[in-house]
């Protein structure tokens, strides 16, 4: 897996509010992404410093990343950019509050919608 082959797999990972990519909205950025023993890292910059969708984008985009790679993601809030950003962390690093916030996602439909991948 390189940079390129993620970015293509992340354009397939849409807002939940809006009909475009993390990678077209630059939630996903080229130089935010980096691999480490076989993990990959992402840091993500929600759309505004009070993103009610944050967490939710930040599953979108792990979930994504996992299903098709294979490989574990840590996906963490680019520091600095949410009000929030401690929590959402702490919801994306914690496999039990990670697995809930996955559970009502894929209840509700947005993992259908959200990732064409």
């Amino acid at each position: 897996m390189d940079k390129g082959k993620l970015i293509d797999l992340l354009r397939k990972v849409y807002d939940p509010e809006y009909p475009v990519s993390v990678i077209d909205l630059k939630i996903v950025v080229e130089e935010d992404i980096s691999f480490d023993d076989g993990k990959v890292r992402i840091l993500f910059t929600p759309t505004s410093p009070f993103c009610p969708m944050g967490g939710m984008i930040g599953a979108l985009i792990k979930y994504a990343i996992e299903k098709n790679t294979g490989m574990e993601a840590h996906v963490s809030v680019k520091p600095g950019t949410h009000t929030q950003e401690s929590m959402l962390n702490d919801m994306l690093s914690d496999p039990e509050k990670y697995g809930s916030v996955l559970e009502r996602l894929k209840a509700s439909g947005l993992i259908d919608r959200c990732v064409q991948a």
